[in-house]
């Protein structure tokens, strides 16, 4: 699971900040994770934003996220009602028979993907950081 806040910097958050604005884990994360990768201003640094670690989004890099969501809404708004997204595989061995997918609510991901691009543009507005903290 990754929690999403606003604060000053990832240093300054703590458990007292209140709830998470945000929460993903599941279809919706993995839907994401490309384009997370993607709004990374480190190429191929498949650690942004992971849901393992914590991670502060600030700067330059919020506009990057917000243009890969738009991008991320725009293929969500495309999908079915629901689809399955790739989660992960069962077991140590990567096959098409131990792949792990998991359904995900279209109209759930868009207001999630809603929820990220407010947080980032009251950041931005704010002088703030979006914060993610993995488990």
């Amino acid at each position: 699971m990754l929690d999403f806040y606003l604060a000053e910097t990832v240093d300054r958050w703590n458990e007292k900040t209140g709830r998470p604005r945000l929460s993903l884990g599941g279809g919706q994360y993995w839907f994401l994770h490309r384009y997370f990768v993607h709004a990374s201003l480190e190429p191929g640094d498949f650690s942004f934003l992971n849901p393992w670690e914590d991670t502060e989004v600030a700067g330059y890099q919020l506009h990057r996220l917000e243009a890969e969501l738009r991008e991320a809404a725009a293929d969500a708004s495309r999908r079915s009602d629901d689809f399955d997204v790739l989660v992960g595989w069962h077991g140590t061995a990567k096959s098409e028979e131990t792949e792990d997918w998991c359904r995900v609510d279209r109209a759930e991901l868009l207001k999630s993907i809603e929820e990220l691009l407010r947080l980032a543009a009251e950041a931005r507005a704010t002088g703030l950081s979006v914060i993610a903290i993995g488990d």
